[in-house]
């Protein structure tokens, strides 16, 4: 048996095993109790889970720290935090998709068997909730860091994005022909696959089944050459930076501020802070009230099958030709309006939107994988079923029974990825306001009060999130005395 045939069967083996608690399980379970406010509870499994540093170490430490910092274990966050940043840093040298794996033909099975990377979102909210917890403590240097390195990895999502789809398409190029030869139909698939995936992907039937599932426009969705910056920019990211530099008097912060009116044209407090800053004004007791309200976007796997028309050479022989893609799903909101001192709060960016152009980036190249993928098992069973209309007998029968099973494989090796950082928040709401004169800040929820924060004289940046409905709020102050 073949490591590739032998890394399916112990898999399959192992998923088979009563009570095996998946990554899914253990995901499924952590969302409800971050949604419930279990905080403390929700960090304590991925964490355990981040120490057997494994392909999803990164995705473990990040629901980890995020579920400490809802607890207000600062000091826990940070560490999980830090760590998930230096994974980072190691995928920076090369694409996921470049490293080595434990599984040959790893491409020929599915994305989940290459580590977690993340996206452009995760990096710059690790760095962004690293310098919040820092200013809490008072450490303004080191929270300027994680400011420099948010606004570093802004830069940087296209260069990153290009990286990984490159890295991913080189390696689907060479695993799908290696793999084709190892099944013995190298000289029927060569070329065809490519071929199968420029007809679909400029059919239109296909392509609104596709839209139909997945929101996913195969002829404009994803297309990084077409995106604009407020298509991939986070304003929340943007005016946190402006504004802390601003306080600090770093005299830098206006090309931020200016970044996030530019961002969010329609939040007036964005502008009006640009507008402050750029014409020399000194906040004075003033407050930045920040509410990341509900839940971004999570993944749920969608089979469709592959129009057999698309595929050069499927004739009658083909048992299954199905793909196996993630699609999103947006959850509610925790509210459906916020207020700070009797001041509503507006809209400053929206991670559900930020979610989905990563989503359609991934896309555009996991569409193209999946029928490659789908292609090329495709032609093993032709090649079997052909050989088996050349034969006669018991031979005649194990090749259509081999048939059968290359197509079972297919349709159990197949599997979308659906890891992601599934605490990030669904939209950031912000306002100024004055220090109240008793020093209490009340925000409210839908007219109902949902925390009270006691400040102290200075300038303050106060950060409250509430990931759903039913959780309790937690609640982050900066001040600068």
């Amino acid at each position: 048996m073949r490591s590739f045939d032998r890394a399916l069967f112990a898999l399959f083996a192992a998923l088979a095993i009563a009570g095996c608690r998946t990554v899914n399980d253990v995901i499924v379970d952590y969302r409800a109790n971050i949604s419930g406010g279990n905080y403390a509870v929700a960090a304590k499994e991925p964490a355990e889970l981040a120490a057997e540093d494994g392909s999803d170490r990164l995705m473990w430490r990040l629901m980890a720290a995020s579920a400490y910092d809802l607890a207000g274990d600062t000091e826990q966050a940070l560490d999980n935090f830090d760590v998930a940043e230096d994974i980072m840093i190691e995928n920076d040298n090369t694409s996921v998709f470049s490293q080595a794996t434990d599984t040959a033909y790893a491409m020929m099975l599915n994305d989940r068997y290459f580590p977690y990377d993340g996206g452009g979102q995760d990096r710059i909210f690790t760095c962004l909730y690293k310098a919040v917890g820092y200013g809490t403590r008072g450490d303004f240097n080191a929270a300027r860091t994680e400011l420099n390195r948010a606004a570093q990895h802004q830069e940087n999502w296209l260069w990153e994005r290009r990286k990984d789809l490159a890295a991913a398409d080189d390696r689907m190029d060479r695993e799908s022909a290696e793999y084709a030869k190892d099944k013995g139909n190298g000289s029927k698939d060569e070329g065809q696959s490519n071929i199968a995936v420029q007809n679909a992907m400029k059919d239109g039937s296909f392509g609104t089944t596709i839209k139909e599932y997945f929101m996913f426009d195969i002829f404009t969705s994803g297309v990084l050459d077409e995106l604009k910056p407020a298509d991939y920019q986070n304003p929340y990211a943007a005016h946190v930076c402006g504004v802390f530099r601003w306080l600090n008097g770093d005299g830098d912060g206006r090309g931020y501020l200016r970044d996030a009116s530019s961002l969010r044209p329609d939040n007036t407090f964005a502008s009006r802070d640009f507008s402050s800053c750029d014409k020399g004004w000194k906040p004075k007791n003033q407050v930045w009230v920040y509410v990341e309200d509900g839940l971004c976007p999570e993944r749920e796997q969608q089979r469709i099958d592959l129009p057999l028309l698309l595929i050069p050479y499927a004739g009658r022989y083909v048992k299954y030709a199905g793909l196996c893609l993630p699609r999103l799903i947006e959850r509610p909101a925790a509210a459906s309006s916020w207020s700070a001192n009797g001041e509503t709060l507006q809209t400053l960016a929206s991670v559900d939107a930020l979610c989905k152009i990563e989503y359609d980036v991934y896309m555009r190249g996991a569409i193209k994988r999946e029928i490659t993928r789908t292609v090329v098992d495709v032609g093993v069973q032709v090649a079997l079923g052909i050989a088996a209309d050349h034969s006669s007998g018991m031979a005649q029968t194990a090749l259509v029974a081999s048939q059968y099973a290359v197509a079972a494989y297919s349709a159990a090796k197949r599997g979308a990825d659906l890891r992601c950082w599934s605490t990030l928040p669904k939209t950031i709401y912000l306002a100024r306001v004055p220090r109240p004169n008793d020093g209490v800040l009340e925000v409210k929820a839908d007219g109902v009060p949902a925390v009270k924060v006691d400040l102290k004289p200075g300038n303050s940046m106060v950060f409250v999130r509430k990931p759903a409905a039913g959780a309790v709020p937690s609640v982050k102050v900066v001040t600068w005395p």
